[in-house]
């Protein structure tokens, strides 16, 4: 998956993704939500066969750079936990 970062400031970030599945994009953006200081947080893409989606966090006296890194890690963990659990049924 390659990503570009479209704009980078303190309290806003985009980022541009090559992938047309929005399930990811879904996941990290409620763990964004989840983070304080959000002032919004989601991603749109202008057609869905060709575009890019680009994700945008906007925030409030956090860095945008560090909510978008809380996000990932708590998905990350999140995935971690799902994994155990399904082992466990086995």
């Amino acid at each position: 998956m390659q990503v570009e970062v479209v704009k980078e400031e303190k309290d806003e970030l985009r980022l541009k993704f090559d992938i047309r599945d929005q399930g990811f994009l879904n996941l990290v953006k409620e763990a964004v939500w989840k983070q304080p200081g959000i002032d919004m947080a989601g991603f749109k893409v202008e057609h869905p066969e060709v575009g890019s989606p680009e994700f945008v966090i906007k925030t409030k006296g956090k860095k945008a750079k560090d909510v978008w890194n809380a996000a990932l890690e708590s998905v990350s963990e999140d995935l971690g936990k799902f994994a155990a659990g399904v082992k466990k049924l086995k």
